[in-house]
């Protein structure tokens, strides 16, 4: 892979599980990687600590997405350290468990607010200075869900199906730009959330046997992908959504 030098990134809620390895990940490959997270300091001070650790450079932003001045203050705020942002990674996002009557007017407006609604205008902020210049990636952490249901949560996906057509259509307007615009689609990972429902017994054992290659992804899977996407041997990749999940969106 292509090296990501001189090229800045920010990637939403980085502080934990997939966007702290992918904030690892580009900081590896070169870029500058600004760490944003909601309410998790510490944890997002670690993931920079990590980073700078081995020689990367990193910086941490506090915003809530889900709130339009937040997303243009942490704009603000790298843009002020690094100049304009190359790469963004929308991965912040958050599910609830219960079935559809269950849910609350609250509910719907936390879900689609921080996995829709924030992920569009993040990327409605960088696409204008990328299109000035070029060159730039998004990339959307969405999911398997984004096509097929998952039985637990509605809203979520409905907000990865809306994520899906965002990405769309943002590449099309976009790539003639030098953009590219992807969505990255993962299965089951074993990220700290998805931990304790793989605790419950048996329940990882049915999960797996879903999986047709028969094991769960680490967040490193989905980073690796994100990072080759990020890269200029990606360049004639935009509009997709790609699938890490080890087969299981074929059932």
């Amino acid at each position: 892979m292509r090296t990501l030098k001189d090229r800045t990134a920010l990637v939403t809620g980085a502080s934990r599980g997939i966007g702290a390895a992918i904030a690892a990940e580009l900081a590896a490959a070169g870029a500058r990687v600004a760490i944003n997270f909601c309410r998790s300091r510490d944890k997002a001070e670690d993931v920079r600590r990590a980073i700078e650790a081995v020689g990367g450079r990193a910086m941490v932003v506090q915003a809530d997405v889900a709130r339009h001045a937040d997303v243009q203050r942490m704009f603000d705020e790298v843009e002020s350290a690094w100049g304009p942002v190359d790469i963004l990674v929308n991965n912040a996002g958050i599910e609830t468990r219960q079935p559809a009557e269950s849910f609350t007017e609250a509910d719907y407006d936390a879900i689609m607010d921080t996995n829709l609604k924030g992920a569009f205008f993040a990327a409605q902020r960088a696409l204008g200075k990328m299109k000035e210049r070029g060159w730039g990636r998004v990339i959307n952490i969405s999911s398997v869900h984004e096509l097929t249901p998952t039985g637990f949560c509605t809203i979520y996906s409905m907000s990865k199906g809306g994520m899906l057509m965002m990405m769309r259509e943002l590449a099309l307007q976009y790539s003639p730009f030098g953009i590219t615009v992807n969505n990255v689609a993962p299965g089951a990972i074993r990220t700290d959330i998805n931990r304790e429902v793989l605790a419950r017994p048996g329940y990882e054992a049915q999960v797996v046997a879903r999986i047709p290659a028969r094991f769960i992804g680490d967040p490193a899977d989905v980073a690796r992908t994100v990072a080759f996407l990020a890269s200029e041997d990606a360049r004639y990749i935009t509009g997709a959504s790609v699938f890490i999940d080890g087969g299981l969106s074929l059932r």
